[in-house]
């Protein structure tokens, strides 16, 4: 009979490890993780910026070149090609604008701002001639919201 109530008692200590087990998953499981931010927000910003150079892609020239944004680099207007991109992004977006000739330390040219949340930074390379010019937009949410 010694046995059966040694039995017993793992029975009973099993059980017993088993419902501290299960309450402690269920405390874990109730503990609130908040979800991850959407990259909805980010796309959006990515998606205005790479609009805004192919928009400025897609002009034609005024005088001569391939499209306009090749032109006003070519002519060395780098202000004029930071607002021509920066006039192009999406309503409700601003960005800063950013340009490197070949191996150059990239300078801000155009307006600039500060950004009022998040920003997400474009890149795009351009070749003029001889030259390859990286253009730069970081974009962000005017008022810091999508």
């Amino acid at each position: 009979m010694k046995r059966d109530e040694e039995a017993q008692v793992h029975i009973l200590e099993m059980l017993t490890l088993f419902w501290l087990f299960f309450m402690s998953a269920t405390f874990l499981i109730r503990v609130h993780v908040p979800d991850a931010p959407s990259v909805a927000h980010d796309s959006s910003l990515e998606i205005a910026g790479d609009d805004a150079i192919r928009y400025a892609l897609g002009l034609e020239a005024v005088i001569e070149g391939e499209n306009r944004l090749e032109e006003v680099l070519g002519n060395g207007e780098l202000d004029a090609a930071c607002t021509l991109l920066q006039e192009s992004i999406a309503v409700g977006k601003e960005a800063n604008c950013w340009l490197t000739q070949n191996s150059g330390v990239a300078t801000p040219y155009g307006p600039t701002g500060t950004p009022a949340g998040g920003t997400v930074t474009v890149h795009h390379l351009v070749v003029v001639g001889a030259d390859a010019w990286t253009v730069t937009l970081d974009v962000w949410a005017r008022g810091g919201a999508a």
